[in-house]
């Protein structure tokens, strides 16, 4: 080969060589694409401060001495024959009155025995009572004395059964017995019959359930039971 061919061929050599370098380069580290920040300052939202919140009026604090509970009034005030305002009220504990509290109520009504003849009333139907707050000292285990787990309403008539009554299930001696009555259940009455029954439902007294006729003859009435409706 002559020189000027041999020189043509080296130059050749060299542009392929070169090119081939450029084509076969370390490619570029690709972009990084960021992800969306996450927000960090999102703000709970504000619970509002002036919404009302319903409270309930606690039973006064009851002194828990030693000895029977015993209340005596700084004034004159009313007491009732239920623990209820809406109930009639009995009549009045003055200064220097002293009276025992023997019941009580989980809102705050003492209850006591008034001391009079009562030949009728039996059980919590026997008991006056004082309205929660009222001006009253109080000395003893008031604490101790228990709560009556169920109290006449009032405007109520019920039955106070001093003995067996039997319930049936019509205005009518042959019917069928559902319930007998025995001392110390209470049912309200809020019917009579023009043939002598009386229509009584436990579910407003402390018997649930029992719910039919009693004959007027055996009725031991407490509460306004004057004007019974007629059924």
């Amino acid at each position: 080969m002559n020189p000027q061919r041999r020189v043509l061929s080296a130059m050749a050599i060299l542009l392929v060589t070169g090119l081939a370098c450029s084509l076969t380069g370390t490619p570029a580290a690709p972009t990084t694409t960021s992800s969306p920040a996450v927000p960090t300052d999102t703000a709970t939202p504000a619970v509002p401060t002036d919404t009302p919140v319903p409270t309930v009026a606690p039973a006064p604090t009851l002194p828990a001495g030693s000895g029977p509970c015993e209340a005596d009034a700084s004034v004159n005030l009313d007491i009732y024959t239920r623990p209820s305002l809406l109930a009639d009220v009995f009549g009045s504990l003055g200064p220097g009155l002293t009276v025992s509290i023997s019941g009580r109520t989980a809102d705050g009504w003492l209850g006591f025995d008034p001391g009079v003849a009562q030949a009728a009333n039996i059980g919590v139907f026997r008991l006056r009572w004082i309205p929660p707050g009222a001006s009253v000292g109080l000395t003893g285990n008031c604490a101790g004395v228990p709560i009556e787990s169920w109290v006449p309403a009032p405007g109520v008539c019920y039955q106070m059964s001093m003995g067996p009554v039997e319930v049936h299930a019509s205005a009518d001696p042959s019917s069928a017995v559902s319930h007998t009555l025995m001392i110390g259940e209470f049912v309200a009455v809020t019917g009579r019959t023009p043939t002598g029954w009386l229509f009584v439902n436990g579910n407003d007294g402390n018997v649930p359930g029992v719910i039919g006729f009693i004959a007027e003859l055996e009725m031991n009435a407490n509460g306004p039971c004057d004007s019974i409706p007629t059924v």
